[in-house]
């Protein structure tokens, strides 16, 4: 049995950064290129961060990839620095620590084990925390160059329609609708939405039984002139009918299954995310016409100090990456008879049209 289906693909989610070059100049000498990935949710209470170097090579990349060492800065080479920043300018140090995380994927890059660097704290506790703005400074011991950048943190919002506990029908072919209070400094919105259900290997529902979820990306919202924390409504318009070539597609048909949605329950989320997030998104999205070309858009800024000048120097295009912040809100929904009786089932009667099992 399938667990979990996740059947969404969200660029900044996948974030894969080449952290090398496949074109090799005799003359290049090696600079010091800092990748960084880090989303700040301000609900969370640890917040990981991904910080790697490029490197070069004459070699086979692929196999360099595949090298921790390659890509990844001896811990003591590099200070991090994390900075809570008040509106009126009070700046407050947080401690930063590493640790190996265990369940990357797999890809082009090593794994399962990498480093990461997290930081212990908690925003959204208190509204006045959700104004101030949080900084990231790396110093390379060695060479003495800064990368920095600095994000302020995306600010709750509620989803309005459709509301908890009330009925989301989803006809094909017919639009239908997901509305939200905009978030403050939420410059980009992810729509998803999650179907849960039982399935068991008879015929017939029994007592045993396993739970999954099939989650499907309805789509991607971009409110980059609004998100001011005025709490106006966004709406946001979708056509249900992707929802069911999803499940064609995702659960695998078998007939010696019974599958019913549980609990008559389904989940509307919304993942908000910050400008620069927004940014990240739109110019690494699927290119559109022949044109295949796009800029690097990265957040990330690079500094050295200066003998000469007496003060820090900007450095161009010696950090990638993007460091921003980003937040959720979801409402649990009921299924409508239309979709328990009619259109589940009629999906190449993968689910079964009988009573919705209960603990």
């Amino acid at each position: 049995m399938k667990k979990n289906h996740y059947i969404w693909i969200s660029a900044y989610l996948l974030f894969l950064m080449t952290a090398c070059e496949k074109k090799l100049d005799p003359l290049d000498t090696y600079k010091d290129i800092t990748v960084v990935y880090g989303l700040i949710n301000p609900l969370d209470t640890i917040h990981y961060i991904r910080i790697n170097k490029a490197f070069l090579t004459d070699g086979d990349v692929v196999m360099m990839a595949q090298d921790p060492a390659a890509s990844t800065y001896p811990v003591e080479d590099i200070d991090v620095r994390i900075y809570e920043i008040t509106p009126t300018g009070n700046t407050t140090q947080i401690p930063v620590e590493t640790t190996i995380i265990h369940d990357k994927d797999s890809g082009v890059f090593y794994y399962p084990e990498q480093l990461v660097y997290y930081f212990k704290k908690t925003f959204g506790n208190n509204l006045y925390n959700l104004d101030n703005t949080i900084k990231i400074e790396i110093e390379n011991k060695k060479t003495g160059k800064i990368t920095y950048a600095e994000t302020p943190l995306v600010n709750d919002f509620s989803i309005e329609y459709p509301r908890n506990g009330h009925p989301l029908d989803l006809p094909p072919n017919r639009i239908t609708r997901c509305m939200w209070k905009n978030a403050k400094n939420g410059k980009i919105y992810d729509v998803y939405y999650t179907l849960y259900y039982r399935e068991g290997r008879n015929i017939e529902p029994s007592t045993v039984w396993e739970n999954d979820s099939l989650t499907w990306h309805i789509g991607t919202y971009s409110a980059v002139k609004t998100g001011n924390g005025d709490k106006q409504i966004e709406t946001f318009q979708f056509n249900p009918t992707a929802f069911y070539g999803q499940i064609q597609k995702n659960v695998v048909y078998d007939t010696s299954l019974w599958r019913t949605p549980y609990m008559r329950k389904s989940k509307i989320t919304v993942w908000s995310g910050g400008e620069a997030l927004h940014y990240y998104h739109n110019i690494n999205k699927p290119a559109q016409g022949v044109t295949q070309e796009r800029p690097e858009y990265t957040n990330l800024k690079t500094k050295i100090y200066s003998e000469e000048i007496g003060d820090y120097k900007d450095i161009e295009n010696e950090a990638f990456g993007i460091f921003s912040s980003r937040m959720k809100t979801s409402n649990i929904i009921s299924l409508t008879d239309t979709i328990v009786m009619k259109y589940l089932p009629a999906t190449d009667r993968q689910f079964h049209p009988v009573p919705v099992l209960v603990d």
